[in-house]
């Protein structure tokens, strides 16, 4: 960018349709009352990373092969935070989503926007609100659904389902609705499973788990099934796609260059906000860089201290529990480690035990199918806002909300389809392992998109080669996993 340049210039980054010039805002002073004001978008994450990975793929791996296979948990938690730092970087500068960024690299979007519809597709899937709807079946019958009982499933997938929905319609600004919400079911999680730990758990046990995050490279003796643990390692914090959400939310909480550009509001108490189909890049001077270093200090106590942190905490605490309750060999997948879990926390502390297991898992599932459908949704709507000028002007004439609840209504549609169909555990861990695909493809893109930056404030050595870990380590699960369930090379 020239010295010369001035507000309302362009500039081009990469491939597509070029960037303004604007004024980056100042950030707020950092201090611990604007640190609780503006964290954030790691809430939201972290309550849709309990239930893709904490709840369900973490516990079912260590009660089938010990807790030392948790180590797979902590390099994916540690890479994928470097992962987040990424997008978001680009997200500051530029306002745009990291997956509108994605599209600008070569070829260019006929390419990567197409792809990565197709990819966040593939990434999802209706398997949170079949285990809520399960979950919530037992609480009102007492015991665990059978197949008698799919009707009582059903009306509670639907009534899960229209929550869902009408959650997502209020509160001005959709973004603050989900940090509202999520806050309260997070808070309750935590302080449920601390409590359970402490009650069923024993010492010995809670070394034994903790230890187990930092045995690496260990493997269990005997047949592994590669296809679960691949699913362990994309699903160890958030998950691939729903990783890249994360610059979404921070452009619409506006964040740096996010608040010149634009937030999705909600269709109930929200406006009509001009959501620019493009990114409004700063003048590199030194008070832009300053500001700049201030707001990436609100993005590192979000993502490391908030989201990172709270998903070795909570991804340690699941465990914990059902480790204390279930045998170790035990082999079980998806919904039954969670529903042994009850069982077995019931033994110990009597009938409140089941209750208390399956209103926390209801809570945990509920909450991620939230913030799933969410996350789909918001990355559609953007790249076909970013891509499709027709679509943008002339049928949603500048109102982006037309967009957002157009496609949230298809996708309830096709969700409720699939969850009426019952989904298999078979397409659950493959959701799982398609997030490997995600980090792998993504983490080489980020690595390019980080040249496409001023220098000024790109990633620096220790961010860069976090990335270069992060495509190691899922190109190598990705290679196991998809091999193992897809063309059972081993």
């Amino acid at each position: 960018m020239s010295l010369q340049a001035r507000e309302g210039d362009e500039v081009r980054i990469g491939h597509g349709p070029p960037c303004t010039i604007d004024e980056l805002p100042a950030p707020p002073a950092y201090n611990r009352a604007n640190l609780m004001r503006l964290v954030g978008p790691g809430v939201i994450l972290l309550s849709l990373s309990i239930g893709s990975g904490e709840w369900l793929m973490g516990p079912a791996s260590a009660v089938s092969y010990g807790a030392a296979i948790m180590w797979v948990a902590t390099i994916g938690i540690v890479t994928q935070v470097f992962f987040n730092l990424q997008c978001t970087r680009y997200t500051l500068y530029t306002g745009e989503p990291i997956m509108i960024g994605f599209t600008r690299l070569w070829p260019g979007p006929k390419l990567w926007t197409p792809m990565w519809v197709l990819l966040a597709f593939l990434c999802l899937g209706p398997g949170w609100a079949v285990a809520a709807a399960t979950a919530g079946g037992a609480l009102i019958l007492g015991r665990m659904p059978e197949a008698a009982d799919r009707p009582t499933v059903q009306l509670i997938g639907g009534l899960l389902f229209a929550s869902v929905i009408l959650i997502l319609m209020f509160g001005g600004k959709i973004q603050a609705m989900l940090e509202k919400v999520n806050k309260v079911l997070v808070a309750f999680i935590f302080a449920s499973l601390i409590l359970l730990g402490f009650m069923v758990a024993s010492p010995a046990v809670w070394w034994e788990v903790f230890s187990g995050f930092f045995k690496f490279g260990w493997l269990p003796p005997g047949e592994i099934d590669w296809f679960l643990l691949a699913g362990l390692a994309g699903f160890a914090a958030a998950g691939g796609i729903f990783n890249m959400a994360v610059s979404n939310y921070f452009r619409d909480k506006g964040y740096a260059m996010g608040e010149r550009v634009g937030y999705i509001p909600s269709l109930i108490g929200g406006r009509v906000v001009r959501v620019s189909p493009v990114g409004k890049v700063f003048r590199i001077t030194a008070d832009n860089v300053e500001h700049f270093r201030t707001w990436w200090k609100y993005v590192i106590a979000d993502q490391v201290w908030v989201w990172g942190a709270g998903c070795f905490i909570g991804m340690f605490l699941c465990v914990l529990v059902a480790y204390a309750v279930v045998p170790v060999g035990t082999k079980v997948g998806g919904w039954a480690v969670a529903a042994m879990q009850a069982e077995g926390v019931a033994r110990l502390i009597g009938p409140l035990g089941w209750y208390w297991v399956l209103f926390i898992g209801f809570w945990v599932l509920w909450g991620t199918q939230l913030s799933v459908s969410d996350t789909f949704v918001r990355q559609v709507t953007d790249l076909v806002w970013y891509a499709s000028p027709r679509v943008r002007d002339r049928w949603a004439r500048e109102d982006i909300r037309k967009l957002y609840y157009s496609i949230l209504l298809l996708f309830t549609i096709w969700a409720f389809y699939m969850f009426n169909k019952g989904v298999p555990l078979f397409l659950v861990v493959l959701v799982a392992n398609m997030a490997n695909v995600v980090f792998f493809v993504g983490g080489l893109q980020l690595l390019f998109m980080n040249r496409l930056l001023p220098k000024e404030i790109r990633g620096g050595l220790l961010h860069q080669l976090g990335v270069v870990g992060l495509v190691a380590f899922y190109g190598i699960w990705m290679t196991l996993g998809l091999g193992r369930g897809l063309f059972k090379l081993w």
